[in-house]
């Protein structure tokens, strides 16, 4: 029987190398074997590192000594990891689409607007996955075409109803609303790692575009030359949260402050802005009393009440509040905008 962990780990490595041959050079050939052997221990590193870190870290937790044994602890870790997934692939979809409908004033049916409007506000697993089915099918019969080209092709009708088997699930499991005996657990344990296997295997393709967080631009400006932007990025997926800064040098400039998704570090040309939805706060300076409460991490939106945005910390397990942020007012605008645009109120 395979190890705890062993078959999820093996079966999604196997999924990305479709999309990232390069990849392959991680398999470890054992000269006493016929076939080549994928060591978990390698390969599941690299799967945490090639997935974006809000999903990267939940698998870091699921693969760690700790999660091994078929208990409650690793069921609600399981349940943890897909909602981050669905949390962070919803917020792509509510992304592209807001851009979309600024630019190319796509007309969304008044039913979706006012079902967004009224989900957007307090997000759930329910939530999530709504707006996945939601945002997919339209975008699939109005044609749009993908920044992340691979989502036309993975999600379909059956990729959707594996996301809402977790809804009902994630409510009675979440909330505590019964009690499972020893043997409820573990088998469960097993049924969804199978299950979360299936979906992130579905996701592999995420691992050739790369997430940053970008710091700082800085202008390059010589006597008679064309002005240069320089960017200076935090890579967003480790193995642990030392992110890795890099610097790229272009004639275009990306947006401040943000985290985007690119496909490629070479160029700024492509790629996707996720603020307000996802943010960094690593480059905060805490200069001020009112900013002692702000803890450094990768942040994920979950309400809006009030002005007020509340967010999900990737790694801090305490709540933030982050209203004293500098640029929190250009978030809560953001915010307002991309619920103007998309619901036309």
């Amino acid at each position: 029987m395979a190890a705890t962990n062993e078959l999820l780990i093996q079966n999604v490595f196997k999924e990305m190398l479709k999309y990232k041959p390069s990849l392959q050079k991680m398999v470890i050939v054992d000269e006493d074997e016929e076939e080549e052997t994928l060591d978990p221990r390698f390969l599941g590193d690299l799967i945490i590192r090639n997935f974006p870190w809000p999903i990267g870290v939940e698998l870091r937790r699921l693969f760690s000594a700790s999660m091994r044994q078929l208990d409650r602890m690793r069921l609600d870790q399981i349940f943890k990891t897909i909602e981050r997934s669905m949390q962070f692939i919803s917020f792509l979809m509510i992304c592209q689409l807001w851009k979309d409908t600024k630019e190319q004033k796509l007309d969304l049916p008044e039913s979706f607007r006012k079902e967004f409007s009224d989900r957007i506000l307090v997000l759930s697993m329910g939530n999530y996955a709504w707006l996945i089915r939601a945002i997919g099918t339209f975008m699939q019969e109005e044609g749009i075409k993908w920044f992340i080209s691979e989502m036309s092709e993975n999600f379909d009708r059956k990729f959707y109803n594996a996301l809402d088997f977790w809804v009902p699930e994630r409510n009675e499991i979440g909330h505590y609303q019964i009690n499972l005996t020893n043997e409820d657990i573990e088998k469960r344990c097993v049924e969804y790692e199978e299950k979360l296997s299936c979906i992130l295997k579905k996701l592999a393709f995420i691992c050739k575009y790369k997430l940053v967080s970008v710091r700082e631009i800085k202008v390059i400006h010589p006597k008679n030359q064309k002005a240069r932007f320089n960017h200076l990025i935090d890579l967003l997926s480790s193995s642990d949260s030392g992110f890795k800064a890099q610097e790229l040098e272009e004639t275009k400039y990306a947006e401040s402050s943000s985290v985007l998704l690119m496909k490629s570090l070479k160029t700024i040309d492509e790629y996707l802005n996720l603020s307000p939805l996802v943010i960094d706060t690593h480059s905060e300076v805490i200069d001020d009393k009112e900013k002692f409460d702000i803890k450094k991490d990768i942040f994920l939106y979950t309400k809006f009440r009030g002005d007020h945005l509340m967010y999900v910390g990737t790694e801090v397990t305490e709540k933030c509040d982050l209203r004293s942020l500098h640029d929190y007012g250009i978030l809560v605008d953001q915010f307002k905008d991309m619920l103007t645009t998309i619901t036309g109120q």
